[in-house]
């Protein structure tokens, strides 16, 4: 039971305690739940998002929180990771160009400074914040106009957390609307533009950035009256 807007270039923080239903909202926006009521709109116009691969097609991405289990597939490569979303732009008539394949992936090797032995390297012995670099390549490779980022730095070293947020600026910087969920409030009010507050399902409060304490949205993510700042 929530509508919010999330605009192009900006960074929407999404904020509550556990069980507040952020994830919920994120995989039901990527079409991985079914909404049991409500339209989503892009560009000001209805989309019907029933699948991850529907809403892959409406330029949406989905960095989720749990990388391990749902962001990568752990035996595979860096390479074969970062090019499970792409292959129809390495692949032609359903052969890979491996010439194109090595090209996207040393370009985002280089970008996002994955530390790594080669493109062949299994993700499962990389470390939590060069894994997380891997799934951003991954969606990155898409070019989504929407990239929904869940829990985007947790399990990962301060250096790795400073260059993902780095990454995510140069994002938003290029026009590329972005839904940040995280339980760290610091997190939220350095990197958000705006926040909303969710408390079991339900949006009970949004902040804008010059108002934004971790008091204010922790009133709300406790139950606070729905109140929007002006």
């Amino acid at each position: 039971n929530l509508s919010f807007e999330l605009r192009k270039g900006e960074v929407l923080g999404v904020a509550g305690l556990m069980g507040a239903g952020r994830t919920e909202v994120a995989q039901t926006l990527f079409g991985y739940r079914k909404a049991s009521s409500g339209d989503i709109l892009i560009d000001g116009k209805k989309v019907n998002i029933k699948s991850p691969i529907d809403a892959m097609k409406h330029g949406i991405g989905f960095v989720t929180e749990d990388r391990k289990t749902q962001g990568l597939v752990l035996d595979f490569s860096i390479k074969e990771n970062i090019t499970l979303t792409n292959l129809n732009k390495c692949a032609s008539s359903g052969i890979v160009n491996q010439t194109k394949e090595n090209s996207m992936v040393a370009k985002y090797i280089e970008e996002l400074k994955i530390r790594t032995s080669g493109p062949d390297q299994r993700v499962k012995s990389l470390s939590g914040g060069n894994q997380q670099k891997v799934v951003l390549a991954k969606w990155l490779g898409t070019e989504p106009d929407i990239l929904i980022l869940d829990e985007p730095t947790r399990g990962v070293d301060i250096g790795a957390r400073k260059e993902i947020y780095h990454i995510i600026n140069q994002l938003a910087e290029a026009g590329v609307a972005i839904l940040m969920i995280s339980s760290e409030l610091p997190e939220v009010i350095g990197m958000a533009d705006r926040v909303i507050v969710m408390q079991e399902g339900k949006l009970t409060g949004e902040v804008k950035k010059e108002q934004m304490t971790q008091e204010i949205i922790m009133q709300y993510a406790t139950g606070g009256e729905k109140v929007v700042q002006s």
